[in-house]
């Protein structure tokens, strides 16, 4: 853990010969959220959206690899999955076929005018038949299946934007070869910043998450003072500088904070 910087002054009391001693402690401000995206496959990229600087919304598209093969699999997944004639002749076939071993039972129990043999004939066509109509239900859930596979598959040819932010960075061209899990797009939210201080023991005694204090941030060339609030307190102490990191929020909604400034708590 490094301490960025840390300033200790003193202030005395005109008139009353009284010192109070006070600190401040600087760290980096940095975005809440700074995502580097990247493709859960390889592929060649086919088109890219955005540019470094652009604002995006949540689920914006960002890039796309080529994707004619898998969008050609998907087709025949559906084609097959909706291809529901041989079942559906098959449970035509089966009420016909149900209908006319009823009517041979009931003759071959009041008239017997026909043989056992071929009521049991009857009886082993109508139970082949139902066991292909349950195989083909069961095959339709597996090509239902198969056919949501390749669409997921085909989703994920095209890279989304997870939240709102500005794209601060683009690490790829059209026409290259993006490889599994590269970062090729960064999206920074600097609508909420945060900011790490490590700060003496003593003085983080008295603080606990959620209460607000009391900031100063660089704008420009001047300090603005803002409020924050402590979302992280640690609960040890680094070991090589006896200091405690504390993580502290602040709004920035209109973006006049850039982060990589400094800030500082004051105590």
């Amino acid at each position: 853990m490094r301490v960025i910087a840390q300033a200790l002054f003193f202030v005395l009391v005109s008139g009353i010969g009284q010192v109070y001693a006070s600190a401040t402690f600087e760290g980096i401000v940095n975005p809440l959220y700074e995502i580097k995206l990247a493709l859960p496959l390889d592929g060649v990229v086919s088109k890219i959206f955005v540019k470094e600087g652009d604002h995006v919304v949540k689920a914006a598209k960002l890039l796309k690899l080529d994707d004619a093969l898998q969008s050609l699999e998907v087709t025949r997944r559906k084609e097959v999955y909706e291809d529901n004639s041989e079942l559906d002749a098959n449970k035509k076939n089966i009420v016909i076929l149900k209908a006319l071993l009823d009517s041979s039972q009931k003759l071959f129990e009041s008239t017997a005018s026909i043989s056992r043999d071929e009521v049991t004939n009857l009886e082993m066509q109508y139970h082949t038949l139902n066991g292909r109509i349950n195989v083909a239900d069961a095959k339709k859930k597996q090509e239902l299946i198969e056919y949501n596979i390749s669409r997921e598959v085909l989703a994920r040819y095209i890279l989304l934007a997870p939240i709102d932010g500005v794209v601060t960075s683009v690490r790829i061209k059209e026409g290259e070869w993006a490889k599994t899990g590269e970062m090729m797009i960064t999206i920074v939210d600097k609508s909420v910043c945060v900011v790490d201080f490590n700060i003496e023991e003593r003085f983080v005694r008295t603080l606990k998450t959620g209460r607000t204090v009391s900031l100063r941030v660089r704008e420009g060339d001047t300090m603005t003072l803002k409020k924050g609030k402590i979302v992280f307190v640690s609960s040890v102490a680094d070991r090589a500088s006896a200091l405690v990191k504390v993580k502290v929020e602040f709004e920035n909604k209109n973006g006049t904070v850039i982060p990589g400034v400094i800030a500082q708590i004051l105590f």
